[in-house]
Order: structure tokens, then sequence, then C-alpha cells
């Protein structure tokens, strides 16, 4: 189910011991991704952010900054009007679509505060109401691109860039990058021309990463990818193909693979999502809500909804979260490697698109169980784990005794060498907090390793390792393990096979 397996494979059974999650597994910040958010707030942003917090006990969050782009924009609060050709707007405009820089502290954060007792007791990590408020910040919101002066939110981000911490900083983009080019912009200002500039440029260079659900202003190419060309940026606006406005009216719910769209269903995400006083903030079709400020929202009202380029469906199915694709990869799962966008995971997997600007692109297509190459599969693959992980810990909001996930390892490590025609007979260790008990199974990850044909792997974890593989190349294989709560959790390991 927890997604597609190889053909045929029946899950095995692993015995399974139980253990407790001892309260610091997740406390250490410095072990996590240490990450920012830029948003601009519209209505998918505010289901993303609904999912996001969940999850971070899992991130270190030093920022979730307002920012702009071209679809959001505040105005100088001057009367300033701005236009650009090709955008929704037809004329000049003081202010575009702006839902204003309160939701979080007002809405968010108010309802967050409320489950966060029944949160801490399912993960002590998870970052108090008052810690993540003191990161709210507002960036570059004055028009589309505006990054002609320093804000807030930039400044946090220029400051992170240049502290002592060692760690990749993700800088997410929700909406434009134009609060990010500010910050990067504040440090060419301050070094460019002195001694230390070359030295400076490369550390940044270096740190910084930006996860970009898509280019909504010009800010990258015109300065980011001139300026900054080392910077490693990912452009992810592909994963909306799971993540993105579901716009099929007619046609039935038709998101995500065969198997799982009774996850983005309205029955499943009013019973399962829509719930308790947080999970109620989460936005879908036709539930009756809107971000204020917002002319264009009309998502939530069935007199107003249909029509125009993005057509309801069912009450309640879902609507839109766009933004996933920007902090999925970031996600605790066992295989999350944000540092290798190579490698694939809940985030989808991404190639190197040029060198010079380093960006990166997601990939078009991955094979599925039966060979076939299947458009999107890379982020469809794990749409149902995911889904069943969101709703697991929108119960966690509900109550103190919830599920939690199965832990896996493979006893050989992350990598073993063998001969090409050779059998390689992989362990499994397997542990569930809960006394789960906890099926797992094994499969190639084809794109992942450099072995161009299919490869062999049983039930138990016995991996053939084809006659013809030549030295050097590489075979992944992934373990999974997902348990049997009332929504199954779903984690996994990586070992790669390398020929000898």
């Amino acid at each position: 189910m927890f997604p597609r397996l190889l053909a045929g494979a029946v899950a095995a059974i692993a015995a399974v011991s139980a253990v407790s999650v001892p309260a610091s597994a997740h406390s250490r910040s410095a072990d996590k991704p240490r990450t920012v958010i830029t948003t601009d707030m519209e209505q998918d942003d505010l289901a993303s952010l609904i999912r996001y917090l969940l999850y971070t006990n899992d991130v270190d969050t030093e920022g979730i900054v307002y920012a702009s782009g071209r679809f959001h924009w505040a105005g100088d609060g001057k009367g300033t009007e701005f236009f650009l050709p090709g955008r929704e707007y037809k004329t000049p405009q003081t202010s575009w679509r702006w839902t204003g820089t309160r939701t979080i502290q007002d809405q968010v954060l108010p309802a967050y505060a409320k489950v966060y007792k029944n949160l801490h007791a399912n993960d002590p990590a998870y970052p108090s109401p008052a810690v993540l408020e003191s990161r709210v910040k507002v960036g570059n919101i004055d028009f589309e691109g505006e990054m002609s002066h320093d804000s807030d939110g930039s400044n946090l981000i220029r400051d992170l860039l240049l502290d002592h911490d060692s760690r990749p900083l993700y800088l997410q983009a929700w909406g434009g990058t134009s609060t990010i080019a500010r910050a990067l912009k504040s440090i060419e200002e301050r070094y460019a021309g002195t001694s230390k500039w070359r030295s400076i440029q490369a550390s940044v260079s270096r740190k910084a990463v930006i996860l970009a659900s898509g280019f909504q202003d010009e800010t990258y190419q015109d300065y980011i990818s001139v300026n900054w060309p080392q910077v490693r940026v990912e452009q992810m606006s592909a994963g909306y193909a799971t993540w993105g406005y579901n716009c099929n009216a007619g046609q039935g719910n038709t998101r995500g693979l065969p198997a799982d769209r009774v996850y983005f269903t309205g029955a499943w995400i009013k019973q399962n999502i829509q719930t308790g006083p947080y999970g109620s903030l989460y936005r879908s079709w036709l539930d009756g809500q809107s971000m204020p400020g917002d002319q264009l929202d009309i998502f939530g009202d069935p007199a107003k909804a249909p029509g125009g380029w993005c057509k309801p469906l069912g009450p309640y199915d879902f609507l839109s979260e766009g933004d996933n694709v920007a902090f999925n990869m970031l996600l605790d799962t066992g295989i999350q490697a944000p540092e290798n966008p190579l490698l694939g995971g809940w985030g989808g997997r991404a190639t190197q698109t040029t060198t010079s600007p380093n960006l990166w692109t997601m990939v078009p297509t991955e094979k599925d169980p039966s060979g076939a190459s299947v458009s999107n599969y890379t982020t469809l693959r794990w749409a149902a784990a995911a889904q069943n992980d969101f709703a697991n810990r929108m119960r966690w909001t509900l109550s103190r005794d919830g599920n939690h996930a199965p832990a896996v390892r493979i006893e050989q490590g992350d990598q073993v060498r063998a001969r090409a025609g050779s059998v390689v007979r992989l362990k499994a260790h397997v542990s569930d907090p809960d006394r789960d008990r906890v099926s797992t199974s094994w499969w190639a990850y084809p794109e992942e390793g450099t072995y161009p044909g299919a490869v062999a792997v049983s039930a138990g974890g016995a991996v053939t390792v084809p006659a013809d593989a030549k030295p050097g190349q590489t075979i992944s294989v992934i373990l999974q393990g997902t348990d049997n709560g009332r929504f199954p959790l779903t984690r996994y390991d990586r070992v790669t096979i390398a020929v000898k």
C-alpha cells in the first residue's frame, strides 16, 4: 500500500521488539535540518503551514517570514501603484490579494497553543508556541520582487547565513524569493570590495540552499542566479502534480495514484484532517473558509467557486498544499537526504539542470513496480504514506497517547560491496514504540543507483546482483516498515550495493 512495492512482493512480518522512544529522541536541534520558511500566506500556504507545524519536532525552524510574490503583495501603504504585464490584474494596483501579516500570530499559533500539550506529550521536541511566535518576521512584502531595502525577515536570513552554525540553511520559498534575495544583497553590500568578500561569498554559497515551490517573482533570475551562482536552488513546482491545486471538476477526484485517491477525498479529509481546534483551520474545497484580503479566494464558497480556472470538486475534497514540496525532503523518514537531491524520499528526486547557476529541478518520471515510466511518480509514490502520517499527527493534537512510527534499520549499514552474479542477503532490525506489528518489504529503487537494469529483491531481503553489472556501478535497495495502527505509519532505510 505505501508506496507501490515490487510486483508480486508479499510484505514479510518482522519480529518486533518493544522499545520506548526516549524523551530526547528528537530534541537535539543540532542534528536536525535548519530551515526558514518564506510565505505569502495564501490559502494553500495556510494548508501547508498546518501540516508543517506538525513536523516541527523533526526540523529546526529558525524563521517563518511573510514574503511577497506575483500573486500576493501588500503595497507600500502610500498609495503607490504597481503594474507588471501578464499578471492577474490588468491595471495598476496599490496592493494585490494581500492577506496581511497577522494570520500566523492571530490564528495559526493560538490554535497550535491549544493542542501543544498533546503534541508535547507525543514528542517533547515540539517547540513551544512562544518560541515559534518569536521566529515570525515580516520580510519584503511591498511589491512583487521588491528587494530594495532591508526588512526584519531579510535581516534574520542574513544573520543566519553569517552565523557560526555549520549546518546548511534550507530557505523555503513558498512565494517569491525577494526576501531571500534581499538577505543575499545585504551580505554583498556589506562585504563586496573588502578582503573578506571572496571567503564570505563562498561560505554563504555553501550554506544557503533555496527550496522553491516555484519562482513567483524574477529575483532568482535577475539577482540570485547572476550574483550567487553557486547557491544550490531547487525549483520544485513539478511537485504540484501531487500537492498543488486540485481542479478536476466533472472528472471526479483524480489526485494521486488510483489506489491512493481516497486520501484526497472530502470524506477522508473532513474526518481525519479538518478536526479539532487546530485541524479546523486547514483549507479544503467548499469548506466555507477564505483568506481575508484575498478577493480571489472563493475556493471555500459553494455559491462562488464554480467556474474560472480552478473548478471545485466535492465538499472538503483536497484543495491544495502546493508548498509541501519545499519541506517534505526535510522530514525524518529514515531515508531523507536533503543534502543530496539525487536520492529519493517524500520530497521526490531532483537532477542538476545547470551547474552555473547551481539549479536543480525535479525528475519528470520514475519507474513503477511494473517497470513503466510514470509522470510525477517521484512524489506520487509516497503520497499515501505522507497522508496517513499527517492524519496520525493530527490525532496527536487530540490525544496525548497517540501512535508512533516504527524504526527500521538495515543491519549491514549504508553500503555493502558485492560481485556481479552474487546474492546479498540483507537483514532488517525493526522495532515499534507502541508494540504494533510491523510489516516489512524490500524493493530496489533503480533511479537511485547507476546499474541500468532491473534488480531482483526477495521479500526476505535477498538481492541478486545482476551478472552483467560492472565494477563501480551501484544498486539502491530500500527497506520499508509499516505498522498496523489506525493510520499506518511507514519508515525506511536505504543501503547502496557497490559492485566490485
